[in-house]
């Protein structure tokens, strides 16, 4: 059994119409995949709460981040349940959108990875032109830019794919289908994926001189630079964080983008279980990113708990309240019923 959509890019109409294809709908994965989409609906709403509701998270940083989650968050409302919707009927118009949207995620996630990137690395390499290269009005343009582009890659396909159907072979189809995700695969995937191994690796050797600097200079002069210390872990957290994003992204898309282009190279790539596995894991990374960078960047992991602390005390005063008030209550009918005894 096959669940990625893109084994049926080489079928035909008539294949479709004989039969060719019945439900690729499984019990107990798919219903995996449901509670996986309320795990991602949740944890990234999550986000946008906190980001809402507490000022000292609305950094340029952040902004990134939250934009992101709301990608993520059209994983588990729009993504999964349109591939599940595709695996179970076999319908060519529900195949279709879950392509878009799947290619609509594939290229936001990516440019808001190299975007964060970008922030960083003039945060670490140019701290001194930072805040005038960086400004809030410039992040939300880049914001805009990736969500523009993100739909204009992911659409521009169906100014080929609906006029002679999702499962056609259509070799005119199959010719743009080929350049198309040729170009997708160069330009939204690999060319931004090693323009960020670099970047990454600039800065984490530029953190590096900097904590072997600030320890010299310790043990030279005698002065505590405890401040400095911390300021570097930070960014050498928020680094790792991000490179982590970032290879949890590559290892589970690239099995996507290798899945299609083996239609067109006629060549079993991955096995059927295989095709399963990654389709989880790439599903589950709108729900790893979001964990990522709420437990291990700090500001986001001080709010989370200041926020779980907010609303458990507000709990358990509504209890005590409740608890206070039905207790008076019993008191007055205790008296009532004592004076009627009385009379």
């Amino acid at each position: 059994m096959s669940k990625n959509s893109s084994y049926f890019l080489n079928k035909s109409n008539t294949d479709e119409q004989e039969g060719w294809a019945s439900s690729y709908f499984v019990p107990a994965y798919d219903c995996s995949l449901i509670v996986l989409c309320v795990g991602i609906i949740c944890v990234n709403a999550l986000v946008l709460v906190l980001y809402n509701k507490r000022r000292q998270l609305r950094t340029k940083t952040n902004t990134l981040l939250v934009s992101l989650a709301t990608s993520d968050l059209l994983m588990g409302l729009c993504g999964a349940p349109l591939f599940i919707a595709c695996n179970a009927f076999i319908n060519g118009d529900v195949c279709i959108a879950q392509a878009a949207v799947f290619r609509f995620i594939a290229v936001s996630t990516m440019f808001h990875i190299l975007a964060i990137t970008g922030e960083r690395y003039f945060c670490v390499l140019h701290p001194m032109q930072y805040i005038n290269i960086v400004t809030g009005k410039r992040i939300v343009r880049v914001i805009a830019c990736i969500w523009a582009i993100s739909l204009f890659v992911a659409l521009i396909q169906l100014s080929w794919v609906l006029p002679f159907g999702y499962f056609s072979s259509n070799e005119t189809k199959f010719t743009a289908s080929l350049v198309y995700n040729c170009i997708g695969l160069a330009v939204c995937f690999a060319i931004p994926f090693l323009g960020m191994v670099v970047f990454y690796t600039r800065m984490f050797i530029t953190i590096h001189r900097q904590v072997q600097k600030i320890r010299r200079q310790s043990l030279n002069l005698g002065v505590a630079t405890s401040s400095k210390f911390r300021s570097s872990n930070r960014q050498l957290r928020a680094l790792v964080t991000f490179t982590l994003m970032l290879g949890l992204f590559a290892g589970s898309w690239v099995t996507w983008y290798a899945s299609i282009l083996q239609i067109y190279a006629k060549v079993q790539f991955f096995s059927e279980v295989s095709m399963d596995i990654f389709d989880f894991l790439r599903i589950g990374v709108s729900l790893i990113n979001p964990l990522l960078y709420t437990f291990l960047k700090n500001d986001f992991r001080e709010v989370l708990v200041s926020f779980l602390k907010c609303k458990k005390t507000n709990l358990q005063n509504s209890t005590s309240q409740a608890t206070g008030t039905s207790s008076q209550w019993r008191q007055r009918h205790s008296s009532l019923e004592l004076n009627r005894t009385k009379n």
